[in-house]
């Protein structure tokens, strides 16, 4: 890093990568690598760096490139060499509305004295005063709660003043009264202050969202009379629409969701992330994500305010389509919140104490409309959504939408893919068996040139690594055919039938597998996967191939216990190596031998047996079928592209981050359910005091500040229990 020579047995710090571990002189070292830092006069390592591919393979990038190592060293070091963002000094606390208090107070010792009409003028033109400008001064919060909701509180103290005023001239004592109304109108600003001073934390949260973002992006520009040689231009990424392609080279940021088109790079997939990983043609990649080696040229799917990161600003729009079930209802109670409590206010013109008259019966009106909590219902249903989004983005957890992350916080069921899930997806060839007198080089050779033409398929990738390690020759084959969930079948050079999959498929093509079922149970009691190969109607060979488990499957799995969810596996293999999967993760339920079909099949069962939300966790590509059966798909490595565009997408292949995907949705759920109850409840308990002169407008002002203190800091609760649960991962 800093170019120092270091023996790797004396390396004080190492970083393994894709392509190798990387030995650091000391862990500032490490650091400053992990931060994209490169010390440029030494020579690089004669790897296959992302950088050499990429000026190699596309024309944009090699251009890119060649500018950037003839700038000079001044220039170079600014642009391509980052460091990280140095830890924010902590924020200032949301200051106290000093002069709207100020009058309130003033009003409420006017109050204290008010046995003449002077007095009793001042303390109600105070109260008056300081009921605008609780009315005026927050901006933000008409904004959201509307004017006749956000007024609501601010004309019961104005209304409990005109009551008292009635009571004065009525010949009675209007101290506790003028002072009730003084506390009504102070109430309200320090209401408006407390939801300020609540949403500062996640306003910190979006903000560093959308500043990970670049404002500006370089995107390609073909020159039709220089049809050999690609230029390049500045745009502003807010203008980039989907379709249209940038270029992102080290030490530079991602501006748009979209899918690697050409180049390979080392990438800091997330904000939160601290290792990085390789990224090549046809890899997702979000926005905000950090190029540290290389250069990629992006294809944008999402761009502007549906980027991953900038999602979850939305969630709290309780009028969108895709709004959360609980953040919808309660904005459609607060659109009419403003009229219901007016209306509640005249009940209790009618249900008021009718000795005092018609002061007492101003007195209760006004007690309801201060008491019933408006905002704090607003904010208690949609603030926890969009933390548990910011969040989630923040570590590359990607939700489409807020009603996607309500629906994931309702999932009972939770079915796991196994390959490349709880696996690593790479399987390996550990044992071959011979089966009679044939020679089993050719029959791998043969099964090798049938599954050529599946390279996609990690089974078949594995098949040929070992036919290639062996030196064996593959045979001549076609008529190749694909059989899903089962194997292939083909046809050789003397026309002999070749079948290579599982044991059903060949008792399908007419093959018994009597003779070596002995050794295929034995290896899969063991946790290995078995490939039958069949060749001219007799079983010639078992492959038997190890995947191994992914590292996190177990805690993932816990996790997913801990959230009271019914886990199970849903597999193609057979049921004796599945239930070696299950066993050390603690899952009772399998359900293996499956066709993709048919998994998905089973997973339309279990939401059609009313046993709640079933949430399902795979790949795209080899799970497409299981995961477009569930209510919640969770989409491992998929954030970014087209088939990420499900209920949740992840930018990494880590299941542990599935599994804190769910507990985040079931969290936020549960807490703004949990604030709006507290508030609905309490904030109706109140308004019935209110209306049946049980309880005075001073009183009510209380305890509606109570209310608020409880429920306004839904999101800032849930962001602290978050970051102690469920600490980010690098």
């Amino acid at each position: 890093m800093c170019g120092t020579s270091v023996e790797p047995l004396r390396a004080r710090a190492v970083i393994a990568l894709e392509d190798g571990l990387r030995f650091l002189c000391s862990p500032e070292c490490r650091d400053r690598f992990l931060r994209g830092e490169r010390h440029r006069e030494r020579s690089e390592p004669p790897r296959a760096s992302a950088s050499a591919s990429a000026s190699s393979s596309d024309p944009m990038l090699r251009a890119v490139r060649k500018r950037r190592s003839q700038r000079p060293p001044s220039a170079s070091s600014s642009s391509s060499e980052w460091t990280a963002p140095q830890p924010e000094a902590p924020e200032p606390p949301v200051p106290l509305p000093v002069l709207p208090l100020a009058v309130a107070g003033m009003a409420l010792v006017a109050a204290a004295f008010a046995t003449s009409w002077t007095l009793v003028g001042i303390s109600a033109v105070l109260t008056g005063a300081a009921a605008a400008l609780a009315v005026l001064g927050p901006l933000p919060l008409r904004r959201d709660a509307g004017w006749l909701a956000w007024a609501t509180a601010p004309s019961g103290a104005s209304l409990a003043c005109v009551a008292a005023l009635l009571s004065f001239e009525g010949g009675h004592d209007a101290r506790l009264a003028l002072a009730g109304a003084a506390l009504a109108a102070a109430a309200a600003i320090l209401r408006a202050w407390l939801d300020a001073s609540a949403a500062r934390p996640l306003e910190r949260l979006l903000d560093a969202l959308r500043r990970r973002i670049p404002a500006r992006a370089q995107g390609p520009v073909d020159d039709a009379t220089r049809p050999l040689q690609v230029g390049s231009r500045v745009l502003e990424a807010d203008r980039v629409r989907a379709g249209e392609e940038v270029i992102v080279s080290d030490g530079g940021v991602v501006p748009v969701d979209g899918v690697v088109r050409a180049g390979e790079g080392y990438v800091l997939a997330h904000p939160a992330a601290r290792s990085p990983v390789r990224r090549r043609a046809g890899d997702p990649v979000i926005a905000g994500a950090r190029v540290i080696d290389g250069a990629i040229r992006v294809l944008a799917t999402r761009v502007g305010e549906h980027r991953a990161l900038l999602r979850p600003a939305r969630f709290g729009d309780g009028t969108a389509d895709d709004a959360a079930r609980v953040t919808r209802i309660t904005t459609r109670g607060i659109q009419w919140g403003g009229l219901a409590v007016l209306a509640f206010g005249v009940l209790g013109l009618w249900l008021g104490d009718s000795g005092g008259g018609l002061a007492m019966r101003l007195s209760a009106a006004a007690g309801v409309l201060v008491a019933v909590p408006l905002l704090s219902l607003r904010r208690a249903a949609e603030a926890p959504f969009v933390a548990a989004g910011a969040t989630a983005a923040e570590r590359g957890i990607v939700f489409q939408s807020a009603r996607s992350l309500d629906r994931a916080g309702r999932v009972r069921v939770v079915a796991l893919c196994t390959h490349g899930t709880i696996t690593e997806g790479e399987p390996e060839v550990v044992e071959v068996h011979p089966i009679g007198e044939g020679s089993v080089d050719e029959a791998l050779g043969l099964a090798a040139a049938a599954e050529a033409s599946l390279e996609g398929n990690p089974i078949a990738r594995a098949i040929l690594r070992h036919v290639e390690r062996r030196r064996v020759a593959k045979g001549a084959v076609r008529r190749v055919t694909q059989v899903p969930g089962r194997g292939i079948t083909a046809v050789g050079a003397a026309s002999e039938a070749i079948v290579v999959g599982s044991r059903q498929l060949l008792l399908d093509e007419g093959i018994s597998v009597a003779v070596g079922d002995v050794d295929a149970e034995r290896a899969e009691k063991r946790g290995l996967s078995v490939v039958f190969v069949g060749v001219d109607r007799k079983l010639r060979a078992l492959v038997m191939l190890r995947d191994e488990d992914r590292p996190g499957a177990r805690a993932a799995v816990q996790r997913l216990i801990d959230l009271d969810a019914e886990v199970l596996l849903v597999s193609g293999d057979h049921r004796s190596t599945v239930e070696s999967l299950a066993r050390p993760l603690d899952v009772d339920h399998v359900k293996a031998e499956l066709t993709p079909e048919e998994r998905g099949a089973e997973v339309r069962r279990l939401r059609e047996a009313g046993g709640g939300t079933v949430a399902v966790i795979g790949r795209a590509g080899p799970d497409d079928v299981v995961l477009a059966a569930a209510d919640v798909p969770v989409v491992l490595a998929a954030a970014g592209s087209p088939e990420g565009e499900r209920a949740i997408a992840l930018t990494g292949d880590d299941v542990r981050d599935a599994a804190a995907a769910l507990w985040l949705a079931n969290a936020a759920r549960r807490e703004a359910n949990r604030a709006v109850a507290v508030a609905a409840t309490a904030g109706l308990a109140l308004a019935v005091l209110a209306a049946n002169g049980l309880a005075a407008p001073g009183v009510v002002a209380l305890g509606a500040i109570a209310v608020d203190v409880l429920a306004l800091p839904a999101a800032a609760r849930l962001l602290r229990r978050i970051e102690l649960r469920l600490p980010a991962r690098g």
